[in-house]
């Protein structure tokens, strides 16, 4: 039996970068929803930033305008995938934070871009 702390159950969920704060929504992978081949964490950006505009803790604004990503897993390799925005990922300390928030083991995940995570800065336009 270890004597060091518990380890809890890796996670899926989307983040969302504003300012310096990081906001993350997320499901342990054992109560996940299936999507294709993918366990994901069911509520999307949209729904998650309208919950965070009616909280007061973010501004009333296009979710789309913030850096954001998701971690979804592949049932079939059994790799945590984490895709995010260009200003989450250059930001390794930003990285290692949230994976290790979500629990996720280093050795099975991939991280990387997709075209669907791309803040206005990234996009070079305003919204």
């Amino acid at each position: 039996m270890s004597k060091g702390k518990p380890t809890r159950a890796p996670e899926v969920g989307i983040i969302y970068l504003v300012g310096e704060k990081l906001w993350i929504d997320s499901t342990p992978v054992a109560q996940a929803m299936n999507f294709g081949g993918y366990l994901i964490h069911e509520r999307d950006h949209q729904r998650y930033w309208r919950l965070l505009v009616k909280r007061g803790v973010v501004p009333n604004s296009q979710y789309e305008r913030y850096p954001r990503g998701r971690v979804s897993y592949n049932k079939k390799s059994g790799i945590f995938t984490f895709e995010a925005d260009r200003c989450i990922l250059r930001e390794k300390k930003l990285v290692n934070a949230i994976l290790s928030r979500m629990h996720l083991p280093a050795r099975s995940t991939e991280t990387g871009t997709d075209s669907l995570y791309r803040c206005v800065r990234c996009l070079g336009r305003s919204l």
